[in-house]
């Protein structure tokens, strides 16, 4: 009210409100459209959610961006089949093909589960009811075990849409590794894995000296990444590789900090994954076990 106020533009309140909450469905259907245009031109999207309340109801909303674009959701939950629903990008149906399939088994769904889903001739499902009413004919809402097979039917057959679509031609996700946003090609955030270091609290100043010669190395690092993107440089690359394995196997003295670094060194890979992103070779088996035992 103010800025228009400032502008001359005499308005009430009530009447803004009528502007902004009338004739929604242009502008309804232009956000959904950036979203998908979003996604599927994206290299990589960076994913979170928060806590948000509405209308007197602890909800989530959850943002889904790039350099480009930025689209935000809001709902009640930020389980994963809440993320895939919204990566549908307003695609309602659930679909039954190879992806979903594979998502399916590498969730453990019990085979006899996932057979009864491929036998079945319908692979595409309209809607939710369509999609609980298939779960339903086939009793897989009331089996009683763990993981709950309802569950990991339904993501898999999400994912299968979002496939099915291609809203995700191999766009790296980056999350701050909540198991949710853990998806297809996963990165991890840098800010949200230099955090970690950041929120120790040393007790002595040489602990203190630790974190921050750490935190350092880190974002000299990750600048070095980026400026990498602009120029790829296979030599550098592998200079670059052998500069992330110095800083993530360093022993500070510090025991809380040289645990954190090792847990980050086995994620070396999604943390080096990003648009244009220095390969890494697996980690041969007497380094993987000397990370894992750190």
């Amino acid at each position: 009210m103010a800025l228009l106020g400032g502008i001359g533009i005499g308005i009430s309140k009530r009447q803004v409100v009528r502007l902004l909450t009338s004739r929604l469905d242009g502008l309804i259907a232009e956000e959904r459209d950036v979203l998908r245009t979003g996604l599927a031109t994206a290299r990589w999207v960076t994913v979170d959610d928060t806590a948000a309340r509405h209308a007197r109801q602890d909800g989530v909303t959850m943002q889904i961006g790039d350099e480009r674009f930025a689209a935000f959701r809001a709902g009640a939950s930020k389980s994963r089949q809440a993320f895939l629903s919204r990566l549908r990008a307003g695609h309602g149906e659930y679909v039954i093909n190879d992806a979903a399939l594979a998502c399916m088994r590498g969730r453990a769904l019990a085979g006899p589960v996932i057979e009864q889903l491929a036998a079945h001739p319908t692979k595409v499902f309209a809607d939710e009811a369509a999609w609980t009413a298939r779960l339903a004919a086939l009793g897989i809402d009331r089996l009683a075990v763990t993981p709950e097979p309802a569950r990991i039917a339904t993501e898999g057959a999400l994912w299968g849409t979002i496939q099915a679509h291609a809203p995700l031609p191999g766009t790296v996700i980056v999350s701050d590794d909540a198991g949710q946003f853990r998806l297809g090609e996963h990165a991890l955030c840098w800010v949200h894995a230099e955090r970690l270091a950041h929120k120790l609290v040393p007790a002595n100043d040489q602990q203190r000296r630790a974190v921050e010669v750490t935190r350092s190395l880190i974002w000299w690092l990750h600048a070095d990444l980026k400026a990498w993107q602009r120029g790829p440089c296979p030599r550098r690359a592998a200079a670059l590789r052998a500069r992330f394995d110095r800083i993530f196997t360093r022993h500070t003295g510090y025991v809380v900090l040289d645990r954190l670094l090792a847990r980050l060194y086995r994620r070396k890979a999604e943390l080096l994954r990003v648009p244009g992103a220095i390969p890494v070779p697996p980690l041969p088996d007497p380094v993987r076990q000397a990370a894992a035992t750190a």
